[in-house]
């Protein structure tokens, strides 16, 4: 968990670098964070912006080099939010495929590489039923909806959830 203070701690550094050459709301928003949920929002925003024009159209160098020092910080952040699940037969893959096929934009949630990736914050726990409740979308577009969708879990990937979930819950309390 010092990793994650330590990442969050170099990200707040270089964000208020950034503040000073181009001044944005990201240092105020970061610094207000109570929550994990409003971290984890504001780590989303500043990683996407450091990817696009909204930050990168400035001739200043310094800019350029700050946020290509950020981007590693922001996704190593965003790591410790989520959890990449595989199914472990086909049955799961296609008890999953079935939830999933309910839910708008569902068909979108597996990966290339066969997993679903998970926000933590967005999914719950209750025996071996995970129950996700995500804003199925497709890129750069915020119309998608929310919805609720229940994946069964076999023993190995409740255990793996329920690790990295404790991991969260420990370091961010209280939600």
């Amino acid at each position: 968990m010092s990793n994650v203070a330590d990442t969050l701690a170099s990200l707040a550094e270089l964000v208020h670098a950034l503040d000073w050459l181009e001044p944005t709301y990201f240092a105020q928003r970061l610094d207000q964070a109570a929550t994990a949920r409003e971290l984890h929002e504001i780590v989303l925003a500043l990683d996407y912006a450091a990817n696009s024009k909204e930050l990168r159209d400035t001739g200043d160098e310094r800019v350029h080099r700050l946020l290509n020092d950020i981007l590693p910080l922001t996704e190593a952040i965003r790591v410790f939010f989520r959890i990449d699940l595989w199914p472990a037969s086909t049955a799961q893959l296609q008890s999953w495929k079935h939830a999933l096929s309910t839910a708008p934009s569902g068909k979108y949630a597996f990966r290339d590489d066969g997993a679903i990736r998970i926000c933590l914050l967005d999914a719950t726990l209750h025996g071996s039923t995970l129950t996700v409740r995500r804003f199925w979308t497709h890129v750069s577009d915020f119309s998608g909806s929310w919805t609720e969708v229940e994946l069964k879990l076999d023993a190995q990937q409740v255990a793996e959830f329920n690790t990295r979930r404790a991991s969260l819950d420990a370091f961010f309390l209280p939600f």
